[in-house]
């Protein structure tokens, strides 16, 4: 009695077919874990397009396949099919039926949208720059630059995202948010880190040759771990300062000469022909009339062949001192 009857074995095929897809879907890993609250919002809107998709190609595909075997035309049939003048009820149906799936997406990954973009008063707001090929975070009033994110559990962060040179693009798989980095631009997005842990952070636009090793890491600590390393690499950038202030105090101080000599023998004399007196590798530095800060800058930075760094501190300002009692 069902000879004539379709849906039987267009339910077999549909049913085939959807045991495929499903199979498909659910045995391979598509998406990385959901470790942020923004990933969650957004992974879930993704499967639902994903089961939405596989309804229709399932209803699509087995209603192509069955045609295609009920159908068929012979190998010597070449006759033009019987006209078709088409189903109105059937063309309302496919037409309102996506029409109302489409208005149902664009509500809800509006509603995804407006709730990963809410700013919360307690936000963490990090600085991030991107410059061929690697990746630096700015933690704002700290004074704190380092190039690893730390991002406290459970609190939102606000990362400010620019470019130093070319379009770079900070992306963490298991965030669930990516956001380019363009010069002249400061490009926003918001994360919230829900679960402990350490995570790759990669440039996911081609910036150049060295693109593919453009890594950086993002370590998601307890808010008291996050307190803690705030506070503690705040102190090394206060001690830096600190040291740096001393040394400059230091450096601009009166030396002595006789030091200097011994300081420039050392580190300069085998350019500087009979400690500076007359011209080998490098000029004399007799009649030269520098200022201080002139000798003091050369010193510190170098210019053309000659190295800078060669001595800070006490050991500069008597070097300067020595050069000043030669010229």
């Amino acid at each position: 009695m069902y000879k004539n009857v379709p849906f039987i074995p267009l339910a077999v095929i549909a049913i085939i077919v959807a045991a495929i897809t499903a199979g498909q879907a659910l045995l391979i890993d598509w998406l990385p874990p959901a470790d942020s609250v923004e990933a969650g919002r957004t992974f879930t809107l993704l499967w639902f397009l994903f089961w939405c998709s596989v309804v229709f190609f399932v209803i699509v595909t087995s209603v192509l396949i069955y045609a295609v075997w009920k159908w068929r035309a012979k190998d010597d049939d070449l006759e033009d099919g019987p006209p078709t003048h088409g189903n109105t009820t059937l063309e309302v149906v496919w037409t309102v039926i996506p029409s109302l799936l489409l208005i149902v997406v664009a509500v809800y990954g509006y509603i995804v949208l407006e709730r990963n973009e809410a700013v919360a008063a307690d936000r963490v707001t990090v600085d991030v720059y991107a410059q061929q090929f690697n990746w630096t975070y700015g933690y704002g009033d700290a004074g704190i630059e380092t190039g690893d994110l730390v991002l406290p559990v459970n609190r939102q962060a606000q990362l400010n995202l620019r470019a130093r040179d070319v379009i770079h693009d900070f992306w963490v798989p298991q965030f669930g948010i990516k956001g380019d980095a363009v010069p002249g631009i400061t490009h926003t997005i918001w994360i919230t880190p829900n679960k402990v842990g350490t995570y790759p952070v990669v440039c996911a636009e081609l910036c150049g040759v060295g693109h593919s090793v453009m890594r950086s890491k993002v370590t998601v600590v307890t808010e008291q771990q996050y307190a803690a390393w705030l506070a503690k690499s705040s102190a090394k950038v206060k001690a830096g300062a600190a040291a740096a202030t001393a040394a400059a105090k230091l450096e601009t101080a009166p030396g002595d000469a006789a030091a200097g000599k011994t300081v420039f023998e050392a580190k300069c004399g085998g350019c500087h022909a009979e400690l500076g007196k007359k011209a080998g590798v490098g000029p004399a530095l007799v009649g030269i009339n520098w200022s201080d800060e002139q000798i003091r800058t050369q010193v510190k930075n170098g210019k053309g062949a000659m190295p800078g760094g060669l001595a800070s501190g006490t050991d500069l300002a008597d070097v300067v001192a020595y050069v000043q009692s030669i010229q």
